[in-house]
């Protein structure tokens, strides 16, 4: 009946199974028909299904079976992360309400997070991304969870080669991707060839190349597997001195009164490490409940938030530059006096 209802086209998330009743069967009954929906969808769709449910349902039905599908959890809690339940070791989608609202949508409707990944994320999310493109011949790393410079150098080649937008980062159209099935890229080896007797030429006369501003080129950076391995041999090149002294004049930049720093900023480049975390718990404390309150309410962009609280790391966790979480951060920045702005750069940037 799905199949002959629902045509997905490119672009589409996997099909999904909602799990909430159990009809009277018992959880290994239950788990058997589910395979057998599961089964067959994703090799007509050649898409890895998703399943839908809730803590407190599947616990009651005491299975770990089916956790190597991907997981979309409802759990409506004010918690910094979903509960989850049965064998899965994290979620893919986390429907945090059914109360929020939409514009041009009348009533309530649901409210979802999906997680992008990126460098520097550790997690089983990124062993769940190394997997699918270790599957699909583009990696060849450790299966450890981290999100370094191979796995960025893997994923840019994955959205290439599907025609996504290269940056490097696991959104939700590269995730969608990875959850097709496709053939295994191979490179075939190629035949050897006889090594031709080289003519000699003469030496042409050498064109001088312009230097090149280390600010113009990192304005440009995007992460790439060339730019990254570029910048790691230019730091090869460079003294222990001159690095320790240009890390000083980085990190010291913020004078008395300097509040050069937007709170967007802060979210786009955290990385949760933890002098980050320290800066984001303290600057936390100096913000009144009910300012917090509010600004949860702008960053989900609800009218009103049950119990409405939220940790600025769980803000920058969840930061995907939408436009209501980009007006919440320049609303906050708002409430915030200049001087307490002014402490919290100097211990985001780990000031001494």
């Amino acid at each position: 009946m799905f199949l002959k209802t629902v045509k997905l086209e490119a672009g589409d998330l996997p099909p999904v199974l909602d799990v909430e009743t159990t009809g009277g069967l018992s959880g290994d009954e239950l788990c058997d028909r589910a395979t057998t929906w599961l089964e067959a969808v994703e090799k007509a769709t050649s898409m890895r299904p998703i399943i839908y449910t809730y803590p407190g349902f599947w616990d009651n039905l005491g299975t770990r079976r089916l956790a190597d599908y991907p997981l979309w959890i409802a759990h409506y809690t004010s918690a910094e992360e979903p509960w989850v339940p049965g064998g899965w070791k994290t979620w893919t989608f986390w429907q945090y309400s059914d109360t929020s609202t939409v514009s041009g949508v009348s009533g309530n409707v649901d409210a979802n997070i999906f997680e992008s990944v990126r460098e520097g994320a550790v997690n089983y999310k990124v062993a769940d991304i190394q997997k699918q493109l270790r599957s699909k011949g583009f990696y060849q790393g450790a299966m450890d969870g981290k999100f370094g410079t191979s796995t960025t150098a893997a994923l840019i080649s994955f959205q290439k080669s599907q025609g996504l937008n290269a940056d490097g980062m696991a959104g939700i159209k590269t995730w969608a991707a990875l959850m097709r099935k496709s053939p295994k890229v191979i490179v075939p080896p190629t035949a050897p060839t006889p090594t031709p007797i080289p003519t000699p030429t003469p030496i042409p006369t050498p064109i001088p190349v312009p230097a090149a501003r280390l600010t113009e080129l990192l304005s440009s950076y995007q992460a790439s597997a060339a730019q990254d391995t570029a910048l790691i041999w230019l730091q090869t090149q460079v003294s222990t001195s001159v690095l320790g002294e240009f890390a000083q004049k980085w990190r010291t930049t913020a004078t008395p009164g300097d509040t050069n720093l937007r709170l967007i900023d802060v979210s786009k480049f955290y990385r949760g490490l933890a002098e980050q975390d320290q800066a984001l718990d303290w600057l936390q404390k100096q913000i009144s409940p009910a300012v917090i309150a509010e600004f949860a309410q702008k960053w989900r962009a609800q009218s009103t938030v049950p119990n409405s609280t939220i940790r600025l790391i769980d803000a920058c966790k969840f930061y995907r530059a939408a436009p209501n979480q980009n007006q919440a951060l320049d609303w906050l920045e708002k409430q915030v006096s200049p001087a307490t702005l002014s402490e919290f750069l100097r211990r985001w940037q780990n000031a001494k």
